[in-house]
């Protein structure tokens, strides 16, 4: 078995929740942010890499942008982002 057959969060079932856990904890401190979102006049440091894995259109836009952006996204309130 290679590498690409192993389906790490099925052979460990709390690991997603470990991961997801720390990658928030991780952003809420700041640590490995790469990005700064602005939504609704408040700023929201990320991670590029989790918002292109959950989002096509991060996903596109950071394709085309290399340098540290900061973002600001019109349209919504910040309740749902800083979840």
């Amino acid at each position: 078995e290679n590498f690409e057959e192993t389906n790490v969060c099925s052979e460990y079932p709390g690991l997603y929740k470990v991961m997801m856990d720390k990658l928030n904890e991780q952003r809420q401190l700041d640590q490995f942010t790469d990005i700064t979102l602005i939504v609704d006049g408040h700023h929201f440091r990320a991670h590029k890499a989790v918002l292109a894995a959950c989002s096509q259109f991060f996903h596109k836009f950071f394709q085309d942008f290399t340098q540290e952006p900061l973002v600001e996204i019109e349209g919504i309130h910040q309740l749902p982002v800083s979840s």
